[in-house]
């Protein structure tokens, strides 16, 4: 289609405008603008028609073979399949996701009609430029999610399973917490992070974290009572971790061709 993005969209590809917060243009018709943390509650609630991991939920085949567009179509007011798998507003995700793209596209006509087609600029969203735009939303946003990703019900359960069991003593901190902390540990007012993107809000609560631990952590290692079986990470280091659990997935196309 003239105007698509052609690229493979990744973070990497996606990186010059991540650094400084810039919006994505997409197309001379969509450009995609980062959610700040003014939004960040109605951005939560809109960003789950978007996670929904339809290929390790679902048992279906038609539903797996499905594009993500097409599923969300398929689950308008569709009660049953919200009761039967217990997913809260699964029958309503197609207009949250709408209600999402207006959000990230500031400034835009963005407009469904009575065939469920999203218009955007004049612009029909096919199911390959949804997945695009999806996939941008989730990367220019931070949310921790990949869409090309498989987990099976089992597996999904049995990380959940180890996540809760890392998380069990953690103190039980919201949103207005990190803000609070935020705002100490910077020097600097609400209005600020207001104004903050979604993406860079959380990348600065880890690095002060990661700040912090460094410092707590070589001051025990430089009084000579503690010592560390590996070398200690500087806090300026890279903020993504390796994936403990990449050997139990598998991607959505090789999904897709074992099933046939």
């Amino acid at each position: 289609m003239m105007g698509q993005i052609t690229v493979n969209i990744t973070k990497d590809t996606l990186l010059q405008f991540l650094i400084y917060n810039l919006p994505v243009k997409y197309n001379e018709n969509i450009t995609l603008y980062p959610i700040t943390m003014n939004d960040i509650i109605l951005f939560q609630s809109l960003s789950r028609s978007i996670t929904v991991r339809k290929n390790s939920i679902f048992h279906e085949k038609n539903i797996i073979k499905m594009t993500y567009l097409d599923f969300l179509i398929y689950c308008i007011d569709n009660i049953e399949l919200e009761i039967q798998y217990h997913i809260e507003g699964l029958s309503n995700y197609l207009i949250s996701a709408y209600q999402l793209i207006c959000l990230c596209c500031k400034n835009s006509e963005v407009s469904i009609d009575n065939c469920l087609r999203l218009c955007i600029n004049g612009q029909i969203i096919t199911p390959q430029i949804f997945d695009d735009l999806r996939r941008i939303i989730i990367i220019q946003n931070g949310i921790d999610f990949d869409i090309d990703e498989f987990l099976n019900s089992d597996t999904e359960q049995r990380l959940l399973k180890a996540k809760k069991a890392q998380n069990k003593n953690d103190d039980k901190v919201d949103i207005e917490d990190y803000i609070d902390s935020l705002v100490i540990a910077m020097g600097t007012t609400e209005e600020r992070i207001m104004n903050m993107t979604i993406r860079k809000f959380w990348r600065y609560i880890k690095r002060y974290q990661f700040r912090e631990g460094y410092t707590i952590a070589k001051t025990g290692e430089c009084s000579g009572m503690v010592s560390f079986k590996e070398p200690i990470k500087y806090w300026m280091a890279s903020l993504d971790e390796d994936d403990k659990y990449k050997d139990m997935k598998v991607d959505e196309e090789t999904l897709k061709g074992k099933i046939g």
